[in-house]
């Protein structure tokens, strides 16, 4: 009996103490440790950022420089948002300057060493992570919204809902195994089981699973051929992201309706619908909402429009993003001039996420 009660007594023990651990371990919904002894190799340290992206690699690391382009990619696209990306080595700067150099403009984010280990400690030893490439992202408030692969769709999402206050680490892991079931149903054609899974994730916030309902949306179009059921779904979603003045989900559907590669036919009035609705949700100063309505009046030939209101975005861009924004203008007075669509290099993101889209002659 006094046995198996040392037993009881220690397992609780274990337990507490385990608990105990668990409570200082860094992980989902943590604060953001600060940043310290780093020593910058490339760019600085943003005081304020909207969203700031911690990403631990090495120059030897095969699996972190397939993910350079991509991370450079989202970075590029989101800056002018209040995006920053720190990229952290633990090496010396003998080894990372030079790759650096020889990467060029694929990798413009900031460059940091940690000689002294500081920022792995506070970082990837307290939260258990022993790979890289490995990032954390940090949301507004300094929390903690993301831990590990920058190479997965879920970093992706993470960041650019973070940019808009729209990510819920919590609910994105809840809504996970409902989006996969609905993507097996989808494989095997069983469309009203799929579309029902997709509502189940919408309804757990219409905010956060927008991509769910433009994912439903691409089914339709694409897979089912549900021409007439699809342009149901699309003007539902413009009502309800207008009524909710959401400036991002409008956005979102505009380009899906106008630039996505993965649709197959494109509702280009329905666009300008969107971005003109985007344009009323959104404050005053913003280039995104200029930017998108070129961008439709781009994929509908209009090429006076689409120059006139990319003009304006690249006169209301931040210093970092005017780049950008006037890169896209260039291709589009070029178009002007022509008289015809030429290859664009799209400021704003058309896939639903922050990789910039390209907008082949033909507009499709």
């Amino acid at each position: 009996m006094m046995m198996r009660a040392l037993s009881c007594f220690a397992s609780l023990v274990l337990a507490a103490a385990a608990a105990a651990q668990d409570d200082t371990k860094l992980k989902v919904g943590s604060d953001a440790p600060a940043i310290d002894g780093l020593e910058f190799v490339q760019g600085e340290l943003v005081a304020t950022p909207k969203v700031r992206v911690v990403e631990f690699w090495a120059t030897w690391c095969g699996p972190c420089r397939q993910s350079i382009p991509h991370i450079n990619e989202l970075f590029q696209a989101n800056a002018g948002k209040g995006l920053e990306v720190i990229g952290i080595s633990d090496e010396t700067r003998e080894k990372v300057e030079p790759f650096i150099r020889k990467q060029g403009g694929r990798m413009s984010y900031t460059v940091a060493i940690d000689p002294e280990k500081k920022m792995s400690q506070a970082f990837m030893q307290a939260a258990g992570q022993n790979g890289i490439p490995c990032a954390f992202v940090i949301g507004q408030n300094n929390k903690i919204v993301y831990i590990g692969h920058p190479m997965k769709d879920e970093f992706v999402r993470a960041v650019k809902l973070s940019l808009e206050g729209r990510y819920d680490p919590v609910l994105s892991r809840k809504a996970e195994p409902i989006l996969e079931a609905a993507r097996r149903a989808v494989k095997t054609r069983n469309f009203k089981d799929a579309y029902k899974r997709y509502d189940e994730v919408i309804a757990l916030s219409p905010s956060v699973f927008t991509d769910a309902a433009l994912e439903k949306y691409r089914v339709m179009v694409n897979d089912e051929r549900d021409t007439a059921g699809a342009n149901a779904l699309a003007n539902a979603l413009l009502r309800e992201f207008t009524e909710a003045s959401d400036a991002g989900a409008l956005r979102d559907l505009a380009n899906t309706l106008s630039t996505d590669p993965r649709v197959s036919v494109y509702d280009l009035d329905l666009a300008l619908r969107c971005a003109e609705a985007m344009q009323k949700a959104s404050p005053g100063g913003d280039p995104w909402p200029m930017a998108t309505l070129a961008s439709v009046w781009y994929a509908k030939g209009d090429f006076t429009k689409a120059v006139e209101n990319q003009r304006k975005a690249v006169r209301v861009a931040a210093p970092s993003a005017k780049g950008a924004f006037k890169s896209t203008l260039e291709s589009y007075e070029l178009a002007q001039k022509r008289g015809t669509k030429v290859p664009v290099t799209s400021s704003v993101p058309s896939k639903g996420d922050s990789t910039p889209a390209t907008v082949p002659a033909d507009g499709k």
